[in-house]
Protein backbone atom coordinates (compact mmCIF):
# COMPACT_ATOMS: atom_id res chain seq x y z
CA UNK A 1 0.00 0.00 0.00
CA UNK A 2 1.66 3.29 -0.75
CA UNK A 3 1.30 6.11 1.13
CA UNK A 4 1.57 9.81 0.37
CA UNK A 5 2.21 12.26 2.71
CA UNK A 6 0.97 15.67 1.67
CA UNK A 7 1.64 19.00 3.60
CA UNK A 8 0.51 22.85 3.34
CA UNK A 9 2.19 25.52 4.43
CA UNK A 10 1.28 26.72 8.20
CA UNK A 11 -1.56 28.74 9.33
CA UNK A 12 -1.06 31.61 12.22
CA UNK A 13 -1.04 29.67 15.63
CA UNK A 14 -1.20 25.83 13.73
CA UNK A 15 1.13 23.11 12.83
CA UNK A 16 1.09 23.07 9.22
CA UNK A 17 -1.55 20.51 7.62
CA UNK A 18 -0.49 17.01 7.09
CA UNK A 19 -2.42 14.44 5.41
CA UNK A 20 -1.85 10.85 4.16
CA UNK A 21 -2.69 9.78 0.77
CA UNK A 22 -3.46 6.58 -0.86
CA UNK A 23 -5.67 5.52 -3.95
CA UNK A 24 -8.58 3.03 -3.82
CA UNK A 25 -10.03 1.95 -6.45
CA UNK A 26 -8.31 4.59 -8.42
CA UNK A 27 -9.42 7.20 -6.47
CA UNK A 28 -7.17 9.16 -3.93
CA UNK A 29 -8.44 9.60 -0.36
CA UNK A 30 -6.81 11.29 1.99
CA UNK A 31 -6.92 11.78 5.78
CA UNK A 32 -5.53 14.78 8.07
CA UNK A 33 -3.01 13.71 10.30
CA UNK A 34 -3.62 16.17 13.50
CA UNK A 35 -0.71 17.53 14.95
CA UNK A 36 -2.46 19.73 17.47
CA UNK A 37 -1.20 22.29 20.26
CA UNK A 38 1.95 22.19 19.02
CA UNK A 39 2.47 25.72 20.52
CA UNK A 40 3.14 23.15 23.74
CA UNK A 41 6.84 21.80 21.87
CA UNK A 42 7.59 24.43 19.94
CA UNK A 43 7.97 27.08 23.18
CA UNK A 44 10.47 24.65 24.24
CA UNK A 45 12.07 24.04 21.13
CA UNK A 46 11.61 27.06 19.25
CA UNK A 47 12.77 25.98 15.85
CA UNK A 48 11.39 23.38 13.19
CA UNK A 49 14.75 22.42 10.95
CA UNK A 50 16.65 20.43 13.23
CA UNK A 51 17.43 16.48 12.54
CA UNK A 52 15.59 16.24 16.08
CA UNK A 53 12.48 18.02 14.62
CA UNK A 54 12.83 15.32 11.58
CA UNK A 55 12.35 12.27 13.83
CA UNK A 56 9.39 13.77 15.28
CA UNK A 57 7.90 14.06 12.06
CA UNK A 58 8.76 11.01 10.61
CA UNK A 59 7.54 9.29 13.92
CA UNK A 60 4.39 11.11 13.71
CA UNK A 61 4.11 9.80 10.47
CA UNK A 62 4.81 6.41 10.89
CA UNK A 63 2.27 6.50 13.70
CA UNK A 64 -0.86 7.76 11.98
CA UNK A 65 0.27 5.42 8.66
CA UNK A 66 0.19 2.60 11.15
CA UNK A 67 -3.48 3.83 12.48
CA UNK A 68 -4.90 4.49 8.82
CA UNK A 69 -4.03 0.74 7.54
CA UNK A 70 -6.20 -1.70 9.74
CA UNK A 71 -4.85 -5.20 9.32
CA UNK A 72 -8.53 -6.53 8.77
CA UNK A 73 -8.27 -4.98 5.30
CA UNK A 74 -4.68 -4.37 4.09
CA UNK A 75 -2.60 -7.42 5.53
CA UNK A 76 -1.97 -10.01 2.88
CA UNK A 77 -1.53 -12.81 5.65
CA UNK A 78 -3.77 -11.75 7.97
CA UNK A 79 -1.15 -9.63 9.86
CA UNK A 80 1.44 -8.44 7.64
CA UNK A 81 0.66 -5.27 5.67
CA UNK A 82 3.12 -3.89 2.82
CA UNK A 83 3.72 -0.01 3.44
CA UNK A 84 5.53 2.22 0.69
CA UNK A 85 6.18 5.45 1.91
CA UNK A 86 8.75 8.93 1.51
CA UNK A 87 9.01 11.11 4.32
CA UNK A 88 9.71 14.53 3.92
CA UNK A 89 12.41 15.87 6.53
CA UNK A 90 14.75 19.05 6.44
CA UNK A 91 17.77 17.08 6.69
CA UNK A 92 18.05 14.48 3.52
CA UNK A 93 21.41 14.29 3.40
CA UNK A 94 21.73 12.95 7.02
CA UNK A 95 18.92 10.47 6.74
CA UNK A 96 19.77 8.54 3.52
CA UNK A 97 22.67 6.81 5.04
CA UNK A 98 19.46 5.87 7.43
CA UNK A 99 17.20 4.32 5.14
CA UNK A 100 18.22 0.65 5.66
CA UNK A 101 18.50 0.61 9.42
CA UNK A 102 15.51 3.05 9.58
CA UNK A 103 13.32 0.56 7.72
CA UNK A 104 14.43 -2.65 9.47
CA UNK A 105 13.50 -0.67 13.02
CA UNK A 106 10.19 -0.21 11.34
CA UNK A 107 9.43 -3.64 9.99
CA UNK A 108 10.41 -5.65 13.55
CA UNK A 109 8.21 -3.03 15.66
CA UNK A 110 5.32 -3.22 13.50
CA UNK A 111 5.69 -6.60 11.96
CA UNK A 112 4.60 -5.05 8.63
CA UNK A 113 7.34 -4.53 5.49
CA UNK A 114 8.27 -1.28 5.16
CA UNK A 115 9.67 0.85 2.19
CA UNK A 116 10.83 4.05 2.84
CA UNK A 117 12.71 6.85 1.20
CA UNK A 118 13.23 10.47 1.84
CA UNK A 119 12.01 13.92 -0.08
CA UNK A 120 13.41 16.95 0.72
CA UNK A 121 10.49 19.02 2.85
CA UNK A 122 8.98 21.56 0.54
CA UNK A 123 7.14 23.41 2.83
CA UNK A 124 9.32 26.17 4.34
CA UNK A 125 7.03 27.17 7.22
CA UNK A 126 5.63 24.27 9.44
CA UNK A 127 4.44 26.37 11.98
CA UNK A 128 3.54 29.90 13.10
CA UNK A 129 3.83 30.75 16.04
CA UNK A 130 1.14 33.52 17.02
CA UNK A 131 1.99 37.11 16.96
CA UNK A 132 -0.21 38.36 19.79
CA UNK A 133 0.17 36.32 22.93
CA UNK A 134 0.32 36.99 26.33
CA UNK A 135 3.78 36.78 27.81
CA UNK A 136 2.43 35.21 30.87
CA UNK A 137 1.27 32.17 29.00
CA UNK A 138 4.29 31.15 27.72
CA UNK A 139 6.27 28.66 29.57
CA UNK A 140 10.23 29.82 30.90
CA UNK A 141 12.53 26.87 30.43
CA UNK A 142 16.27 27.21 31.63
CA UNK A 143 17.71 24.22 30.17
CA UNK A 144 20.80 23.94 32.13
CA UNK A 145 18.94 22.93 35.17
CA UNK A 146 17.17 20.22 33.23
CA UNK A 147 18.50 16.77 34.95
CA UNK A 148 16.33 13.87 32.78
CA UNK A 149 14.54 13.53 30.10
CA UNK A 150 11.79 10.36 30.46
CA UNK A 151 8.99 8.90 28.95
CA UNK A 152 5.65 9.88 31.13
CA UNK A 153 2.50 7.25 29.80
CA UNK A 154 0.67 7.32 32.44
CA UNK A 155 1.68 3.36 33.35
CA UNK A 156 2.80 1.46 36.36
CA UNK A 157 6.35 1.39 34.77
CA UNK A 158 6.62 5.57 33.60
CA UNK A 159 4.98 6.34 36.85
CA UNK A 160 8.35 4.46 39.01
CA UNK A 161 10.86 5.22 36.97
CA UNK A 162 9.78 9.28 37.28
CA UNK A 163 8.78 8.76 40.80
CA UNK A 164 12.78 7.31 41.03
CA UNK A 165 14.28 10.08 38.91
CA UNK A 166 12.38 12.85 40.72
CA UNK A 167 13.71 11.50 44.09
CA UNK A 168 16.66 11.65 43.49
CA UNK A 169 17.23 15.82 42.19
CA UNK A 170 19.29 17.92 43.40
CA UNK A 171 17.24 21.10 44.88
CA UNK A 172 17.70 23.25 41.68
CA UNK A 173 17.28 20.79 39.43
CA UNK A 174 14.19 19.24 37.36
CA UNK A 175 12.80 16.31 35.01
CA UNK A 176 11.34 16.47 31.61
CA UNK A 177 8.48 14.75 31.40
CA UNK A 178 7.38 14.06 27.75
CA UNK A 179 3.68 12.16 26.88
CA UNK A 180 1.47 11.65 23.90
CA UNK A 181 -2.57 12.45 23.19
CA UNK A 182 -4.45 10.61 20.66
CA UNK A 183 -8.07 11.83 20.83
CA UNK A 184 -9.42 8.62 19.37
CA UNK A 185 -7.81 7.09 22.54
CA UNK A 186 -8.18 9.10 25.74
CA UNK A 187 -7.65 7.37 28.59
CA UNK A 188 -3.98 8.01 29.02
CA UNK A 189 -4.28 11.48 29.50
CA UNK A 190 -6.37 11.28 31.87
CA UNK A 191 -4.20 8.69 33.75
CA UNK A 192 -1.23 11.35 33.53
CA UNK A 193 -3.20 14.09 34.70
CA UNK A 194 -4.69 12.53 37.99
CA UNK A 195 -0.85 11.67 38.45
CA UNK A 196 0.50 15.10 37.40
CA UNK A 197 -2.24 16.25 40.24
CA UNK A 198 -0.80 14.44 43.03
CA UNK A 199 3.18 15.43 41.86
CA UNK A 200 2.26 18.82 42.85
CA UNK A 201 1.99 17.88 45.85
CA UNK A 202 5.06 15.33 46.03
CA UNK A 203 7.57 17.09 43.76
CA UNK A 204 7.16 20.72 44.18
CA UNK A 205 8.87 22.68 41.27
CA UNK A 206 11.05 19.44 40.04
CA UNK A 207 9.44 18.91 37.10
CA UNK A 208 8.05 20.45 33.74
CA UNK A 209 5.73 18.25 31.89
CA UNK A 210 5.06 18.45 27.82
CA UNK A 211 2.46 16.97 26.30
CA UNK A 212 2.41 16.43 22.32
CA UNK A 213 -1.21 15.59 20.64
CA UNK A 214 -1.23 13.47 17.35
CA UNK A 215 -3.72 11.59 16.24
CA UNK A 216 -5.78 10.79 13.01
CA UNK A 217 -9.26 12.83 12.07
CA UNK A 218 -12.05 10.38 12.60
CA UNK A 219 -13.13 10.72 9.20
CA UNK A 220 -11.44 11.42 5.45
CA UNK A 221 -11.40 14.14 3.37
CA UNK A 222 -14.74 13.24 1.39
CA UNK A 223 -16.50 12.50 4.79
CA UNK A 224 -16.57 8.62 4.80
CA UNK A 225 -15.10 7.05 8.52
CA UNK A 226 -11.76 5.45 8.80
CA UNK A 227 -11.45 2.23 10.55
CA UNK A 228 -8.61 2.17 12.81
CA UNK A 229 -6.51 -0.72 13.06
CA UNK A 230 -5.90 -0.27 16.85
CA UNK A 231 -2.73 -1.80 17.67
CA UNK A 232 -0.67 1.38 18.70
CA UNK A 233 2.20 -0.50 18.39
CA UNK A 234 4.04 2.51 17.03
CA UNK A 235 2.91 4.73 19.71
CA UNK A 236 6.79 3.87 21.16
CA UNK A 237 8.73 5.58 18.14
CA UNK A 238 6.13 9.09 18.53
CA UNK A 239 6.97 8.89 22.15
CA UNK A 240 10.48 8.78 21.62
CA UNK A 241 9.84 10.91 18.50
CA UNK A 242 9.04 13.56 21.26
CA UNK A 243 11.71 13.44 23.41
CA UNK A 244 14.23 13.29 20.69
CA UNK A 245 13.19 16.41 19.19
CA UNK A 246 13.01 18.14 22.60
CA UNK A 247 15.88 16.66 23.78
CA UNK A 248 17.95 18.90 21.15
CA UNK A 249 17.33 21.91 22.85
CA UNK A 250 19.14 20.61 26.37
CA UNK A 251 22.68 20.74 25.19
CA UNK A 252 23.86 18.93 29.02
CA UNK A 253 21.80 15.98 27.54
CA UNK A 254 21.63 13.00 24.84
CA UNK A 255 19.40 9.86 26.97
CA UNK A 256 15.91 10.13 26.87
CA UNK A 257 14.79 6.84 29.22
CA UNK A 258 12.22 4.78 28.25
CA UNK A 259 10.89 3.11 31.54
CA UNK A 260 9.35 -0.51 31.18
CA UNK A 261 9.75 -3.63 32.92
CA UNK A 262 11.69 -6.00 31.42
CA UNK A 263 9.06 -8.77 31.18
CA UNK A 264 6.94 -6.44 28.87
CA UNK A 265 10.40 -5.38 27.20
CA UNK A 266 10.79 -9.06 25.85
CA UNK A 267 7.33 -10.20 25.93
CA UNK A 268 8.37 -13.63 25.81
CA UNK A 269 5.30 -15.46 23.67
CA UNK A 270 2.68 -17.65 25.52
CA UNK A 271 2.63 -20.54 23.28
CA UNK A 272 4.28 -21.25 20.06
CA UNK A 273 1.52 -19.61 17.52
CA UNK A 274 2.06 -16.10 19.40
CA UNK A 275 5.65 -15.31 18.38
CA UNK A 276 6.48 -13.29 15.95
CA UNK A 277 4.80 -10.75 14.52
CA UNK A 278 1.64 -11.43 17.75
CA UNK A 279 3.87 -10.61 19.93
CA UNK A 280 4.34 -6.56 20.65
CA UNK A 281 7.98 -4.94 20.40
CA UNK A 282 7.52 -1.60 21.69
CA UNK A 283 10.31 -1.77 24.07
CA UNK A 284 12.14 -4.70 22.86
CA UNK A 285 15.59 -4.57 23.36
CA UNK A 286 16.40 -5.24 19.40
CA UNK A 287 13.90 -2.55 18.20
CA UNK A 288 15.62 -0.01 20.81
CA UNK A 289 19.33 -1.19 19.08
CA UNK A 290 17.82 -0.58 15.87
CA UNK A 291 16.66 2.97 16.43
CA UNK A 292 19.51 3.74 18.44
CA UNK A 293 21.63 2.61 15.12
CA UNK A 294 19.10 4.60 12.74
CA UNK A 295 19.71 7.44 15.16
CA UNK A 296 23.40 7.50 14.77
CA UNK A 297 23.54 7.15 10.89
CA UNK A 298 21.24 10.03 10.79
CA UNK A 299 23.69 12.10 12.74
CA UNK A 300 21.12 12.15 15.34
CA UNK A 301 22.59 12.53 18.77
CA UNK A 302 20.34 11.17 21.19
CA UNK A 303 21.09 7.79 24.00
CA UNK A 304 17.40 5.40 24.30
CA UNK A 305 18.22 3.97 28.14
CA UNK A 306 15.63 1.44 29.36
CA UNK A 307 16.67 1.41 33.16
CA UNK A 308 14.49 -1.70 33.97
CA UNK A 309 15.23 -3.95 30.79
CA UNK A 310 16.40 -6.85 33.11
CA UNK A 311 13.79 -6.02 36.02
CA UNK A 312 10.38 -7.84 36.53
CA UNK A 313 7.67 -5.12 37.45
CA UNK A 314 7.51 -6.71 41.36
CA UNK A 315 11.32 -5.87 41.15
CA UNK A 316 10.38 -2.26 40.05
CA UNK A 317 7.60 -1.64 42.73
CA UNK A 318 9.75 -3.45 45.86
CA UNK A 319 12.62 -1.08 44.88
CA UNK A 320 10.92 2.32 43.94
CA UNK A 321 13.06 4.79 45.90
CA UNK A 322 9.85 6.54 47.83
CA UNK A 323 7.08 4.01 48.69
CA UNK A 324 4.94 6.88 49.92
CA UNK A 325 4.54 8.70 46.84
CA UNK A 326 4.18 4.86 44.96
CA UNK A 327 1.56 4.12 47.15
CA UNK A 328 -0.45 7.37 46.90
CA UNK A 329 0.09 7.38 42.70
CA UNK A 330 0.09 4.08 41.78
CA UNK A 331 -3.51 3.62 41.92
CA UNK A 332 -3.81 6.38 39.67
CA UNK A 333 -1.76 4.91 37.08
CA UNK A 334 -3.12 2.09 34.47
CA UNK A 335 -1.42 -0.96 32.69
CA UNK A 336 -4.18 -3.01 31.23
CA UNK A 337 -3.58 -3.75 26.88
CA UNK A 338 -7.94 -3.67 26.62
CA UNK A 339 -8.94 -0.58 28.65
CA UNK A 340 -11.62 -0.28 25.61
CA UNK A 341 -12.98 -3.01 25.19
CA UNK A 342 -15.20 -3.40 28.07
CA UNK A 343 -17.68 -5.80 25.96
CA UNK A 344 -16.76 -8.39 28.21
CA UNK A 345 -16.17 -7.18 31.34
CA UNK A 346 -18.06 -7.97 34.76
CA UNK A 347 -17.18 -4.73 36.22
CA UNK A 348 -17.87 -2.14 33.44
CA UNK A 349 -16.78 0.75 36.11
CA UNK A 350 -13.19 -0.45 36.36
CA UNK A 351 -10.62 0.97 34.33
CA UNK A 352 -8.53 -1.85 33.31
CA UNK A 353 -9.62 -5.13 32.16
CA UNK A 354 -7.46 -7.54 34.76
CA UNK A 355 -7.20 -10.29 32.71
CA UNK A 356 -4.80 -8.85 29.71
CA UNK A 357 -0.98 -10.14 30.11
CA UNK A 358 0.03 -6.37 31.27
CA UNK A 359 -2.42 -6.43 33.71
CA UNK A 360 -1.11 -9.89 35.15
CA UNK A 361 1.83 -8.57 35.49
CA UNK A 362 0.91 -5.90 37.30
CA UNK A 363 -1.57 -7.29 39.55
CA UNK A 364 1.26 -9.84 40.68
CA UNK A 365 4.11 -6.99 41.10
CA UNK A 366 1.37 -5.18 43.13
CA UNK A 367 0.98 -7.96 45.43
CA UNK A 368 4.63 -8.35 46.46
CA UNK A 369 3.35 -5.27 48.82
CA UNK A 370 0.71 -5.73 49.41
CA UNK A 371 -1.55 -3.81 47.17
CA UNK A 372 -3.23 -5.77 44.78
CA UNK A 373 -6.14 -4.30 46.04
CA UNK A 374 -7.54 -1.97 42.26
CA UNK A 375 -10.94 -2.81 40.76
CA UNK A 376 -10.80 -4.45 37.60
CA UNK A 377 -13.25 -5.33 34.68
CA UNK A 378 -12.90 -9.36 35.52
CA UNK A 379 -11.27 -11.06 38.48
CA UNK A 380 -8.45 -13.89 37.13
CA UNK A 381 -8.24 -15.29 40.68
CA UNK A 382 -11.92 -16.26 40.62
CA UNK A 383 -11.47 -18.34 37.43
CA UNK A 384 -12.95 -21.75 37.71
CA UNK A 385 -13.23 -23.04 34.33
CA UNK A 386 -10.66 -23.73 31.41
CA UNK A 387 -12.89 -23.95 28.97
CA UNK A 388 -14.83 -20.63 29.76
CA UNK A 389 -11.61 -18.28 29.93
CA UNK A 390 -11.29 -15.75 27.06
CA UNK A 391 -8.19 -16.89 24.34
CA UNK A 392 -5.31 -15.05 26.21
CA UNK A 393 -6.34 -16.40 29.50
CA UNK A 394 -6.46 -20.33 28.00
CA UNK A 395 -2.48 -19.09 26.46
CA UNK A 396 -1.50 -18.05 30.17
CA UNK A 397 -3.01 -21.46 31.80
CA UNK A 398 -0.84 -23.12 29.12
CA UNK A 399 2.09 -20.92 29.78
CA UNK A 400 2.25 -21.28 33.23
CA UNK A 401 1.34 -25.01 32.97
CA UNK A 402 4.07 -26.01 31.00
CA UNK A 403 7.53 -26.38 32.96
CA UNK A 404 10.12 -24.41 31.40
CA UNK A 405 13.71 -24.62 32.12
CA UNK A 406 15.90 -21.23 31.64
CA UNK A 407 17.16 -23.34 27.88
CA UNK A 408 13.68 -23.40 27.30
CA UNK A 409 13.13 -19.85 27.91
CA UNK A 410 16.56 -18.69 26.02
CA UNK A 411 15.03 -20.89 23.17
CA UNK A 412 12.04 -19.11 23.21
CA UNK A 413 13.66 -15.80 23.20
CA UNK A 414 15.91 -16.19 20.35
CA UNK A 415 13.02 -17.49 18.37
CA UNK A 416 10.40 -14.53 19.28
CA UNK A 417 13.04 -11.67 18.35
CA UNK A 418 16.80 -10.96 17.85
CA UNK A 419 18.74 -10.99 21.45
CA UNK A 420 22.41 -10.53 22.05
CA UNK A 421 24.28 -13.69 23.22
CA UNK A 422 25.57 -11.98 25.76
CA UNK A 423 22.25 -10.88 27.45
CA UNK A 424 20.52 -14.11 26.58
CA UNK A 425 21.77 -15.27 30.68
CA UNK A 426 20.08 -12.25 31.98
CA UNK A 427 16.92 -11.67 30.02
CA UNK A 428 16.25 -15.91 30.91
CA UNK A 429 16.77 -15.36 34.18
CA UNK A 430 14.17 -12.42 33.95
CA UNK A 431 11.32 -14.36 32.04
CA UNK A 432 11.61 -17.16 35.00
CA UNK A 433 11.37 -14.87 37.53
CA UNK A 434 8.14 -13.11 36.31
CA UNK A 435 7.04 -16.14 35.84
CA UNK A 436 7.42 -16.97 39.68
CA UNK A 437 5.69 -13.90 40.44
CA UNK A 438 2.63 -14.58 39.11
CA UNK A 439 2.50 -18.17 40.17
CA UNK A 440 3.19 -17.12 43.49
CA UNK A 441 0.67 -14.22 43.02
CA UNK A 442 -2.05 -17.27 42.16
CA UNK A 443 -0.85 -19.25 45.35
CA UNK A 444 -1.32 -16.36 47.88
CA UNK A 445 -4.83 -15.23 46.76
CA UNK A 446 -5.99 -18.29 43.76
CA UNK A 447 -9.32 -20.12 44.39
CA UNK A 448 -8.95 -23.54 44.45
CA UNK A 449 -10.16 -24.44 41.33
CA UNK A 450 -7.43 -22.02 39.39
CA UNK A 451 -5.16 -23.60 42.01
CA UNK A 452 -5.66 -27.07 40.67
CA UNK A 453 -5.68 -26.18 36.81
CA UNK A 454 -2.02 -24.84 37.36
CA UNK A 455 -1.23 -27.62 39.43
CA UNK A 456 -0.27 -25.29 42.14
CA UNK A 457 0.15 -26.84 45.28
Amino acid sequence: MRINVELNPAKSGQFSEVFLCREVNGEQKKVKLNIAHFHSLYDFAKETSSLGFDFFLIAAIVYGTDDLLAREFYSYNGWTREIDIEFPVNNIDDWQPAISSLKETLDFLTGDVWNITFRKLEVATLYLPKKRRWKSKIPKYNYSHIEFVSLFSGGLDSLIGTINELNNLQDDKVGLLVSHFDPAYNGPKNDQNLILKEFQQSFVNKYKHIRATVGLSQRYSDGNKIIRDGNQRSRSILFIGIAAYLLNKVPSLDTILIPENGTISLNHPLTKSRSSSLSTRTTHPYFLKKLQESARLANLNIKLSNPFNTDTKGKMVVECNSEDVLQRTYPLSVSCGKRGHKRYWQNRYAKQCGICMPCIYRRAALHKKGWDNDVYGNDFLTIKNIEEAKPDVRALFDYLGTPMSLVDIKRNLLVNGSIEISDLNAYAELVHNSRAEILNWIRDKGNQELKEILKIQ
